[in-house]
C-alpha cells in the first residue's frame, strides 16, 4: 500500500502534472463558477510554475545540488560486488533489445560494466522488477551485459525488488559483509546510499547519468530537457522526505 501511495503522491507533485492540474482547475472555475479572481489566480500560478520548471537555469539549480553530493567511482578501488539498480525498461519486441532500456538504465549498466570489467573477480548484481513489461529490468540488464561480453556466471539477477529499499534488503542477503560499488543515477544516489547504509552494507557510490551539467555557455532556454531536470529533482526531494518520515 505504501509503494502505491508513494507513486500516486509523486505523480501529482511532478512539475507537469502539478502545473497542468492548476491550470485546468483555474479554467474550470473561470468557465463554470463566479469565482473569477480565484480561477485567474490558480491558472496564473500553474502557468508560472510551468515556465519556471521548463527554464534551464532554474531546473539545473534544482537538480545539481543533489547530483553533486557524491563523486565518481575510482576504478582502482577494489570491490567484491558491483550492484546496478533498476530503472525504466520497456520490453517492446519491435525494437532491438538494447533499446528496451531507458537512458538512465543504460548509463547505470555501463557504469556497472566499467567497474566489473576492471575487476574480473567481482560479481555483477543487476536489479529491477518487470512491472507491466514482459521481462524484468534485471533480465534486460543481464541480456545487455552478456551481449557486451560479460560472462553469465558473473551475473546475479534480482527480479523481485520494486524499489530501492527492497533492493538494499535483497543485496544484503547476498553479499553480507563483502564490499560493493553501487551504480545508479547521480540524482538517485543520495537516497539510494542511505537505504544501503541502513542495511550496514560496505558500499561505495558509483554515480552516473549526470544531467544537471554546466557547460561553457549558459543555457537560458525553455525546453523539455529542463522540465525533465525539474521532474528528477522534485521526485528525489519527495523521495528523501518520504525516507526521512519512514525512518
Amino acid at each position: 500500500m505504501g509503494f502505491l501511495l508513494k507513486k500516486i503522491i509523486a505523480f501529482w507533485l511532478m512539475p507537469l502534472s502539478m502545473s497542468l492540474a492548476l491550470i485546468v482547475i483555474g479554467l474550470l472555475l473561470l468557465w463554470f463558477t463566479k469565482r473569477q479572481t480565484l480561477g485567474k489566480s490558480i491558472s496564473s500560478v500553474g502557468v508560472l510554475l510551468l515556465f519556471l520548471f521548463s527554464w534551464q537555469p532554474i531546473a539545473t539549480e534544482l537538480l545539481r545540488p543533489i547530483e553533486q553530493q557524491h563523486s565518481g567511482f575510482k576504478i582502482e578501488q577494489e570491490v567484491d560486488y558491483v550492484v546496478v539498480l533498476g530503472s525504466s525498461v520497456e520490453s517492446d519486441e519491435t525494437v532491438p533489445k538494447h533499446s528496451h532500456l531507458s537512458s538512465s538504465a543504460t548509463a547505470r549498466l555501463l557504469e556497472g560494466l566499467r567497474i566489473a570489467n576492471a575487476q574480473p573477480d567481482s560479481k555483477l548484481i543487476v536489479s529491477g522488477y518487470a512491472g507491466h513489461n514482459s521481462i524484468s529490468c534485471a533480465q534486460a540488464y543481464s541480456d545487455m551485459a552478456i551481449s557486451m561480453g560479460m560472462k553469465p556466471s558473473r551475473i546475479i539477477k534480482l527480479e523481485n525488488p520494486r524499489d530501492t529499499e527492497e533492493e538494499a534488503i535483497a543485496v544484503k542477503k547476498i553479499i553480507g559483509e563483502n564490499s560493493m560499488a553501487l551504480a545508479t543515477s547521480a540524482s538517485h544516489m543520495p537516497r539510494a546510499l542511505t537505504f544501503f547504509k541502513q542495511q550496514n552494507l560496505n558500499v561505495t557510490a558509483a554515480p552516473t547519468f549526470y544531467i544537471a551539467k554546466k557547460g561553457g555557455n549558459i543555457n537560458w532556454r525553455f525546453d523539455a530537457n529542463a522540465l525533465l531536470k525539474s521532474e528528477r529533482a522534485i521526485y528525489e526531494y519527495i523521495g528523501l522526505l518520504w525516507q526521512w518520515l519512514k525512518h
